[in-house]
C-alpha cells in the first residue's frame, strides 16, 4: 500500500470505513443473485426465473420424448422443441448474469466515487492547512 492510500484510509471516519469495508467484501454468487431481487426490476427478474424454470422443464420433456420416439418426423419436432427451449433458457441466463454484472459494475463505480470524494476532501483539507509555494512551480522559474 502506498503512502497516499494510507493517508486516505486514515482520513476516513468510522462510518466511511465501515461503508468501504462493505463494498470491499466480495459478494458470493448467492448474495449477488439475491441482490437482483431487491432492485427496481425485481419483478422482471422473478418473472425471468419462472420462465427459466418453465423452459427447463419443457426442454427436458422434449429431450426425453426425442430419445423415446421411433418416427423420424416426430423425432425432428421433439428435437427442435428441445433445442428452442434450451436456446430460450440460455438467453434468459445470459440476460440474468448480465444484470448481475451490471450491479457489480455499479457497486465498483460507487466505490470509486466514494474514494474520489474522500480524496477531494483530503486535498481540500491539505490545501487550506498548508498554502502552496509558487516559487517552485514552472511559472516562477520562467520569469
Amino acid at each position: 500500500m502506498t503512502t497516499i492510500d494510507e493517508r486516505i484510509r486514515k482520513s476516513f471516519s468510522q462510518e466511511d470505513q465501515a461503508f468501504l469495508a462493505e463494498l470491499d467484501a466480495g459478494d458470493s454468487l448467492y448474495r449477488e443473485v439475491a441482490a437482483t431481487f431487491t432492485g427496481r426490476m425485481r419483478w422482471l427478474n422473478a418473472l425471468a426465473w419462472v420462465f427459466g424454470l418453465v423452459l427447463m422443464v419443457a426442454a427436458v420433456i422434449c429431450a426425453w420424448q426425442f430419445m423415446n420416439e421411433d418416427d423420424l418426423r416426430t423425432m425432428n419436432l421433439w428435437g427442435a422443441g428441445a433445442a428452442l427451449a434450451f436456446l430460450g433458457l440460455a438467453m434468459i441466463k445470459l440476460w440474468f448474469f448480465m444484470d448481475m454484472k451490471s450491479n457489480a459494475v455499479l457497486r465498483e463505480i460507487k466505490r470509486v466515487e466514494f474514494q474520489i470524494a474522500s480524496l477531494s476532501a483530503l486535498v481540500r483539507g491539505a490545501s487550506s492547512a498548508a498554502p502552496v509555494d509558487t516559487s517552485t512551480t514552472g511559472e516562477a522559474n520562467a520569469r
